[in-house]
């Protein structure tokens, strides 16, 4: 939460003619993230004139809530009027959170994840294959993207997705038993267009009950597997939420990673929980 009070500044109108108490002007705010609520404090006031400080919105409402879209030290500004038209003003600085504008492209370059940060790194890098995770869900799609070592090549992947955010409901698995109802499950090759398609959880008692949805392995758009260093493979993929039919407020992911053989390479998260983002 930022809270910043920088500049009060009141007046009043000195208007002999007119008569009642005079308006005094005052506000108070809060914030969750870039979007402010405002409480007016002002007293022997009817009406009131808001100017949120960003050039676009003026607002006459008694308690406003405004979201912004840009960032930084703003001016908000409060005028309050009684029935006889005296005035008062007040302005107060408020410190609207940085707006981050993420433009992901699956394309194998990796530059566009800079100003995301990471959503799971592994405790224990020296072990599985997957090491950290990206998640950037704020549009039309889901956006991943995946960091490990060179054990990482995605021949086939179980990729199971808690889309609800209940993680009682879906599939209960064992591996990650503080937090999984997975709700869909991908199942096949990552990153060779394959026959992986995706797959709707039908068992009401949590177990392995899966039925494929047809074409839908094409909903899955993959980068290749990048080598960035010596030691170290990422890769970026994306799901568009329609394939889900609708998200919750939160949504979770983990990975089962096979060989082409299907032989175990590695679980990730290694935690007892799936890696969990909010909406």
């Amino acid at each position: 939460m930022f809270l910043s009070l920088v500049l009060t500044y009141s007046c009043a109108s000195d208007d002999d003619t007119a008569t009642g108490d005079m308006p005094v002007a005052d506000f108070s705010f809060t914030n969750d993230g870039s979007t402010f609520t405002f409480t007016n404090l002002s007293e022997n006031a009817t009406a009131y004139r808001w100017d949120f400080g960003d050039l676009k919105f003026y607002g006459n409402e008694e308690n406003p809530v405004y979201t912004y879209d840009i960032g930084g030290e703003l001016t908000v500004s409060l005028t309050a009027f009684n029935e006889n038209g005296q005035e008062s003003y007040i302005s107060k600085t408020i410190q609207a959170p940085e707006i981050i504008i993420v433009n992901i492209e699956v394309d194998g370059e990796f530059d566009d994840w800079n100003d995301v940060e990471y959503a799971y790194e592994s405790p224990d890098p020296t072990q599985g294959s997957m090491q950290k995770m990206k998640v950037w869900a704020k549009g039309a799609m889901v956006n991943v993207y995946l960091e490990g070592n060179t054990s990482m090549n995605m021949a086939i992947v179980d990729m199971f997705i808690n889309s609800d955010g209940d993680a009682t409901t879906g599939f209960l698995h064992g591996t990650w038993p503080a937090s999984s109802g997975a709700d869909f499950l991908f199942e096949g090759p990552f990153v060779s267009n394959g026959w992986g398609a995706f797959y709707n959880h039908i068992d009401p008692n949590g177990g392995w009950g899966w039925a494929p949805i047809a074409g839908s392995g094409a909903n899955l758009k993959v980068s290749n597997i990048i080598p960035l260093d010596d030691n170290t493979h990422a890769v970026e993929f994306s799901i568009p939420k329609s394939q889900f039919g609708s998200v919750g407020e939160s949504i979770g992911f983990a990975f089962t990673e096979l060989t082409s053989g299907w032989s175990a390479v590695a679980s990730f998260p290694d935690d007892s929980s799936f890696v969990v983002i909010e909406l």
